[in-house]
C-alpha cells in the first residue's frame, strides 16, 4: 500500500502464547499444545491463522507479543511465504511465564528497508531509576521503596532505515513492549508468608499488577527520555512505540509514556508545533479524522478495550515543525476477538493494529515559523 520507499507502516501483533507442540508457557507439567497428532493439528491450525494475518497486514514493521519460541515465528513466515521477505528479531522464552516480544523488518520493497544493527532486550529498568526513601511532602508525607528493578517482559529495541536519497529518511528507533496484565499477579504463598498474603490474597495480587505496570511505564518513559531530549531543539530523534501496554489511551501508565504531547485541533493553535520527548497515538490520530470511532484489540468480561498500541514521535505528526512523516490512517483487524469459534480455528485474543505514514517533510518555511 505503500506509494514511496520512504513511507513507512507498522504493526502490533499479540501472538496469543504461540509456542511449537510440547512447549512450556506457564504450566511446567502442561503443554500449551501437546506434542501428539492432535497437537500438531492444532499447532498447524495456529500457524494457518498467524500466516494469513501476516500477510493481511502487509506493514513494513511489525512488533509481535507473547512469543514463546523463535522457530514458531519461523513458521508462521514460511506458512506466509514471507520468510525471505522479513528480518525477524526473535529469541525463546528463558522459561516458564516469560513470554517474549519480537519484531520483523520487511526488506522486499524497491528500495528495501533496513534493519540496522544493534537490536536486542533490555530486561532491567534504568540504573538510575528507582525509588529509594523517596518522602513525599504533601498528603501523607510517607518515605516510599520500590525495589522493582525489570520489566515482566523485557523491551526490544532496533533502528529501522528506509531507503531513498535527496534527502535520506533519518533512522526511526523502535520499541516493541509487553507490560504487565491487570490480570492479579501471580505470587508465591511459601513461608514466611507476607500477612497480606493471609488477610487480603486478591487485593495484594491485584495490586501488585498495577504498582508493576506503573513502574514499567516509568521505566520505558525513562528509556525514551534518553533517547528523545536533545540539547538541540533541532535535532531529530525519530521513535514508535508499539506493542500490548496492557492499558486503555488515557490510562495513567499510557499517559506516562506518552508525556501527553499537545494535539492541534484548530487552526490558530500551535499546540503540536513541538513535543521534544511526546509520543502521538495513533489511535487519537485515527479519531481526529473519523466520522465514526469503534476501537478496541480486547474483549473481558464483555468489556471492549483498547490494549494494543502504537505511538509515534512529533516526526510522524502532521503539525510539528519536525514532521518527516504524516498519518494517512490506522486499521483495527479485530472482528475475530471474543468469538469462540475463530479460537478453535487458531485465532488470537487481540485485536491486531496497523498504521501508515507518507513519508512529507515539513516545507521549511513553514518548519521556521
Amino acid at each position: 500500500m505503500t506509494k514511496n520507499m520512504r513511507d513507512l507502516s507498522f504493526a502490533t501483533f499479540n501472538l496469543y502464547n504461540l509456542q511449537v507442540p510440547g512447549g512450556i508457557t506457564y504450566d511446567e507439567d502442561k503443554p500449551a499444545i501437546p506434542d501428539t497428532e492432535e497437537g500438531r493439528a492444532e499447532y498447524r491450525r495456529k500457524i494457518e491463522w498467524t500466516a494469513a494475518q501476516l500477510v493481511r497486514l502487509d506493514a513494513e514493521v511489525i512488533g509481535f507479543q507473547e512469543l514463546w519460541a523463535k522457530q514458531a515465528l519461523v513458521d508462521a513466515f514460511e506458512a506466509a511465504g514471507l520468510i525471505d521477505h522479513y528480518d525477524l528479531v526473535a529469541r525463546d522464552a528463558p522459561g516458564r511465564g516469560r513470554p517474549q516480544v519480537a519484531l520483523a523488518v520487511r526488506k522486499d520493497r524497491k528500495g528495501k528497508s533496513q534493519l540496522l544493527p544493534g537490536a536486542g532486550w533490555e530486561a532491567k529498568f534504568p540504573d538510575n531509576f528507582k525509588f529509594e526513601k523517596v518522602r513525599e511532602t504533601a498528603g501523607a508525607e510517607e518515605e516510599v521503596t520500590i525495589t522493582l528493578s525489570e520489566f515482566s517482559r523485557p523491551v526490544l529495541h532496533a533502528q529501522v532505515q528506509s531507503e531513498g536519497r535527496s534527502p535520506k529518511p533519518p533512522v526511526v528507533t523502535v520499541y516493541v513492549a509487553h507490560l504487565k496484565s491487570k490480570g492479579p499477579a501471580r505470587v508465591s504463598f511459601a513461608r514466611p508468608k507476607p500477612q497480606i498474603l493471609n488477610d487480603y490474597p486478591n487485593i495484594a495480587k491485584s495490586a501488585l499488577s498495577h504498582v508493576r505496570r506503573v513502574m514499567e511505564a516509568g521505566a520505558l518513559r525513562a528509556m525514551l527520555d534518553e533517547v528523545m531530549v536533545s540539547e538541540d531543539k533541532d535535532a531529530l530523534s525519530p521513535v514508535v512505540v508499539m506493542g500490548d501496554l496492557n492499558d486503555g489511551t488515557l490510562s495513567v501508565t499510557n499517559e506516562l509514556i506518552s508525556d501527553q504531547p499537545g494535539y492541534r485541533v484548530i487552526e490558530k493553535s500551535t499546540a503540536g508545533l513541538s513535543a521534544n520527548k511526546g509520543l502521538y497515538s495513533a489511535e487519537r490520530l485515527q479519531q481526529l479524522r473519523s466520522m465514526r470511532h469503534v476501537y478496541y484489540t480486547y474483549i473481558f468480561k464483555n468489556k471492549l478495550e483498547s490494549l494494543d498500541h502504537i505511538l509515534v514521535s512529533e516526526e510522524f505528526y502532521d503539525h510539528s515543525r519536525k514532521r518527516h512523516w504524516s498519518f494517512r490512517e490506522m486499521e483495527i483487524f479485530n472482528d475475530h476477538v471474543g468469538r469462540s469459534e475463530d479460537k478453535a480455528e487458531g485465532a488470537g485474543d487481540h485485536g491486531l493494529v496497523r498504521t501508515y505514514f507518507d513519508w512529507n517533510p515539513m516545507p521549511e518555511e513553514i518548519a521556521r515559523v
